[in-house]
């Protein structure tokens, strides 16, 4: 009887400890205020310089920050058996935040909540680019969500098309402005970016596809941040340091969450950003989105969270069926 109940008080976790999803439920909320703070700071530094020489140094400091940590790990873990793939993927992912930042720049009128709510429709382009290059089956019902995702994507960042829910100019028409184009082209290729991580994840750790990704971005973008030089102040440079670290921790957190807790149930936790997003509007920018804003996110997240659903019932069901062969 004592042995059994050794064994039940093991299996338990310890008093006091959280459990994965517990902790995995901290590192998202900690990975939303920092792509929070991320996000307003780059808005805010565009001001002063441009958004492409802003991402290079992004990548370039965040670069540095990761260097201790891969030391600490090992630098055998950082052998890979696919460069190819690992450079197409540091591509796409340069190509992702550069243009997030240029979407968010001061040169555009994009709001905070706009831009969280457009990166939502990265979980549509991925189940749509997995079954592409990845060879995934998707079933109708995972079809239909995609369908329905991107309908809410339209109806978000093109108003006009919809003026029974948005008051518009009859003029005003079918119009994409640039820095809305440049947020849904961030969300793709970042979308491309994690169906190449679902390959190169294999071989390789969350962190090590992390230090890679910013150095490869560094080298990427070198020759544009020459191009776009400029000399901003010493003030300026320390924000650019606080925004490309708060930026790694953000992601490091995000990493931590999903790798310790249920990806079923963290997920949504990841869009707690669109609303931090939103009280960013109102205490900065002095304004709350339009009712087609909240629309249209609203489908997106139901969308997308179907989505993650219908993937872990999929699972759950091919575990049941090997445990019965078994």
């Amino acid at each position: 009887m004592s042995r059994e109940l050794d064994e039940n008080a093991e299996a338990q976790p310890r008093a006091g400890r959280l459990s994965g999803n517990a902790l995995g439920a901290v590192f998202m909320l900690f990975s939303a205020v920092g792509f929070t703070a991320y996000t307003i700071l780059s808005k805010t530094l565009t001001e002063e310089v441009h958004p492409v020489f802003l991402a290079f140094w992004r990548a370039f400091f965040a670069c540095l920050l990761s260097v201790p940590i891969i030391l600490r790990v090992g630098l055998h873990k950082m052998r890979t058996k696919h460069p190819g793939l690992l450079l197409l993927r540091s591509l796409f992912g340069t190509l992702g935040f550069t243009l997030a930042i240029v979407a968010l720049s001061a040169d555009y009128n994009l709001t905070f909540s706009q831009f969280n709510a457009i990166s939502f429709s990265r979980s549509l382009f991925v189940t749509v680019l997995a079954a592409v290059f990845l060879r995934e089956v998707v079933g109708k019902h995972r079809w239909g969500a995609v369908i329905v995702g991107f309908f809410g994507v339209l109806i978000m960042v093109v108003p006009g098309v919809f003026m029974f829910w948005t008051p518009v100019a009859p003029e005003a028409g079918f119009h994409l402005d640039t820095g809305t184009i440049c947020a849904i082209l961030s969300a793709f290729f970042l979308a491309f970016a994690i169906v190449l991580v679902k390959t190169l994840s294999s071989e390789l750790s969350a962190v090590a596809l992390l230090t890679y990704a910013n150095v490869l971005s560094s080298i990427l973008l070198l020759p544009f941040a020459i191009y776009y030089w400029s000399m901003p102040s010493l003030e300026t440079w320390g924000w650019i340091v606080v925004m490309a670290g708060v930026g790694f921790v953000a992601q490091f957190c995000y990493i931590s969450g999903v790798s310790i807790g249920d990806a079923s149930f963290l997920s949504p936790l990841d869009y707690l950003r669109l609303p931090m997003a939103t009280g960013a509007d109102l205490i900065i920018v002095g304004m709350l989105p339009g009712i087609n804003v909240w629309i249209g996110a609203a489908i997106i997240i139901v969308s997308a969270g179907y989505i993650t659903w219908r993937d872990r019932k999929k699972v759950a069901q091919k575990v049941t069926v090997l445990q019965k062969r078994m």
